[in-house]
């Protein structure tokens, strides 16, 4: 599924990941990326999320012509492990979110890919939705984050293949 292979799994997470593979082939895969949420790209990340998270439900709840793939990046744990994942079609009521798990688990076993989970505004890490007419993904700050620490060939290569921009 292509929307599955523009995003992310994982941020913070105990893993056995081959380090060898490029950022994009870990998205291609559907891996999880392991960084510690004290890194200081991952910080700010999370600083511009909490910023602009009003912003983007205010529009998510009436998208823009030629915009789609409004998605959350949710924290679930099982007890154990804290695994982020992408959910897609999600609604807000009252104190709380309904939408669908857009990731395969990899650590978090307790959920599935395509399961409706209801999760709370605390539990949000980022979010992103591509602009068809630019054909560019806007949000996706933890990406960046991430792309920060890779070769920068790398990154560049993966910010054109998905149109993501992490200018401020």
């Amino acid at each position: 599924m292509y929307f599955r292979k523009l995003l992310f799994t994982g941020l913070l997470a105990v893993c056995a990941c081959a380090e060898s593979q490029s950022i994009s082939e870990k998205a291609k895969n559907d891996e999880v990326i392991v960084r510690d949420n004290n890194d200081p790209a991952m910080r700010k990340a999370m600083s511009r999320v909490a910023e602009t998270l009003p912003a983007f439900l205010k529009l998510a709840s009436n998208p823009k012509p030629g915009t789609s793939r409004y998605s959350l990046k949710v924290g679930i744990s099982d007890g154990r492990n804290t695994e982020y994942f992408w959910v897609g079609n999600f609604s807000r009521n009252e104190n709380a979110f309904t939408g669908t798990l857009n990731n395969e688990p990899r650590l978090v076993k307790n959920h599935k890919l395509g399961e409706r989970i209801t999760f709370t505004p605390k539990q949000i890490a980022d979010w992103m939705y591509v602009d068809e007419r630019s054909n560019k993904m806007v949000g996706n700050f933890t990406a960046c984050a991430l792309l920060s620490k890779e070769p920068p060939a790398q990154a560049a290569a993966f910010k054109q293949q998905y149109g993501l921009s992490c200018e401020e």
